[in-house]
């Protein structure tokens, strides 16, 4: 069953969907998994890649909330506003709504996060000890201030500084904050003090975040839990755009997870 739904963070709507396996029944409990978009992207993503993955979890078993952050897709907010603690602020939320479901078992909760959504989700597991695992698809792991403003104008950083937006490639307008806080946490400085399996799964023709950037990321948790992957993608690119590569990091995920969550 496939469920539109929303919810509230600091006074805005948050939008959302939710995947309910069809053969759950009263008292049943299954695992839950929040799915948390990229930069500039939304609850589906391209080629509707979290469509379906999320499709593929819930038929195997998974309650599954895929949502839009504030300022994308249809969620309140304008996306110039944007910043990434109020992203983690936004995951945090959906966490607590996913958790509270009916259908949903406390102790089986994990996380999906792409590119920039990767980021947030590593910075959630570090901070929010109710989750119990997380997938990494082609994550932003490091630092990320420098690289976005090396690209600006000195006539954008003028207008930045003066409280103004400026436009980003696509159509997008960002506000200074969102450079401010781009870094407030850098995955790569506390992933070393993640202790729940992570999967970082990224495609070796990644044209956005590099794929020496997952590795730099693997080589601080592979000895932290037996459980920790880097799974690569053969000819992937950012966002596992054709179909064999979607299906591939379906299976993968699977595979990964439900080990996991199995009772």
């Amino acid at each position: 069953m496939i469920k539109p739904l929303a919810f509230k963070n600091q006074g805005q709507h948050l939008i959302g969907i939710l995947h309910i396996p069809d053969e759950m029944k009263s008292g049943m409990k299954a695992p839950g998994i929040l799915m948390l978009h990229g930069f500039t992207g939304n609850r589906t993503e391209a080629h509707r890649l979290f469509y379906h993955v999320a499709r593929s979890l819930c038929d195997s078993g998974y309650v599954v909330l895929r949502f839009d952050f504030r300022g994308s897709g249809d969620s309140d907010g304008e996306f110039e506003d944007m910043t990434l603690p109020g992203e983690v602020s936004d995951a945090e939320r959906a966490l607590s709504f996913l958790m509270r479901h009916r259908c949903v078992d406390r102790e089986r909760v994990g996380v999906i996060g792409l590119s920039m959504g990767g980021r947030v989700a590593a910075i959630l597991t570090f901070l929010d000890r109710r989750v119990k695992f997380a997938a990494l698809y082609s994550p932003a792991l490091g630092p990320l201030r420098e690289r976005f403003l090396s690209q600006a104008s000195k006539e954008a950083l003028e207008k930045l500084n003066a409280g103004k937006s400026i436009e980003i490639p696509g159509g997008w307008y960002l506000k200074k904050a969102f450079f401010d806080t781009v870094d407030y946490i850098v995955p790569l400085d506390i992933m070393g003090g993640i202790r729940v399996p992570i999967l970082i799964v990224h495609g070796d023709k990644d044209e956005v975040i590099p794929l020496e950037e997952a590795k730099k990321g693997y080589e601080l948790i592979k000895d932290l839990n037996e459980k920790n992957e880097l799974y690569v993608v053969k000819d992937g690119d950012h966002t596992f755009s054709k179909r064999e590569h979607t299906l591939e990091v379906i299976e993968k995920t699977l595979k990964w997870i439900n080990p996991l969550v199995s009772k």
